[in-house]
């Protein structure tokens, strides 16, 4: 008997371990096996660890009218972070203002998301584990090798397994648009260290296909998968076809606070106005598939 219980708690601990890529996943707070390989090996994917940033009028010649660009603002210093860059890299280590940051895309899941990378005192520096946990980028930091889920907003491994990640207000919007409005901002350099041509993407037409590279719990096809979509408070997913008229501004109510919205069909841009932690754009299965309980406008 006693044999019996040391053969069934040994095939518990080794259903609850597994090394991918090179990360030992003990216990994970998602599914093991929800955790695939996206293909490229830890690093294949190279993070910007040392980023150059170029004036917004030396920006408008490098980059084209239809590029967009992850955005923030942050004590008087704007920053901007094309996505024809994001898609070959997904991190960028940097610092705004006093604040140490990440700044993460998916080009799987459209997400943008800008955090803090300091926690438990000490800043951290990520890269691109080579892992997807439903479409989405599962970072890692270097110094515990902790996976860190960019839409779950918090540590799924590791040492700093459970801990939640601290996003800054940020928005994707049309680059030239923006930078029209905001001269003084700073955007990405495409020299970054490594030999990328910046010019093409590495998902061309991924966009406009109503599927996904991998498999997801995508919970209702109401919608197109690459809906661009708008999260608000984890509570309100709002699909830009959703909204009436191509461009405007309309103000939801979610729980006790208020968000106005605004929107552009033609650039496909859909963001909060003010700038939010709690508004996260993707495409829409990223977000019903994270936040299904999530209501939709």
């Amino acid at each position: 008997m006693k044999a019996f219980i040391l053969i069934f708690l040994s095939l518990l601990f080794i259903s609850a371990t597994a090394t991918k890529n090179g990360f030992e996943l003990k216990d994970p707070l998602i599914p093991i096996d929800d955790i695939l390989s996206g293909g490229p090996p830890r690093d294949g994917i190279p993070s910007i660890d040392e980023p150059e940033f170029i004036s917004s009028r030396k920006a408008k010649k490098v980059f084209g009218p239809e590029e967009r660009a992850l955005i923030i603002e942050v004590g008087g210093t704007k920053k901007a972070y094309p996505t024809s860059i994001l898609n070959w890299h997904e991190v960028v280590n940097d610092k705004i203002s006093d604040f140490n940051i990440v700044v993460t895309y998916c080009p799987l899941c459209g997400s943008g998301i800008i955090f803090l990378s300091e926690y438990g005192g000490k800043n951290l520096e990520f890269g691109v584990s080579g892992l997807l946990y439903q479409s989405d980028v599962l970072l890692y930091d270097r110094l515990t090798e902790s996976l860190w889920s960019q839409l779950e907003l918090k540590a799924i491994s590791g040492r700093y397994k459970g801990t939640p990640m601290t996003p800054l207000p940020s928005k994707h919007l049309n680059l030239h648009t923006y930078l029209d409005e905001n001269p003084d901002a700073l955007v990405l350099s495409t020299k970054t260290g490594f030999v990328r041509d910046y010019s093409s993407s590495p998902y061309k037409g991924y966009e406009k296909e109503n599927r996904t590279y991998f498999p997801v719990k995508v919970t209702s096809d109401k919608y197109h998968k690459k809906e661009w979509s708008l999260l608000i408070n984890e509570k309100l997913i709002i699909p830009l076809s959703s909204l009436d008229g191509k461009k405007g501004t309309k103000t939801f109510k979610v729980g006790q606070e208020s968000f106005k919205v605004r929107w552009d069909q033609d650039k496909k841009e859909l963001s909060c106005e003010a700038q939010s932690q709690k508004c996260i754009s993707a495409y829409f299965f990223a977000l019903k598939t994270f936040y299904p309980d999530a209501k939709v406008n």
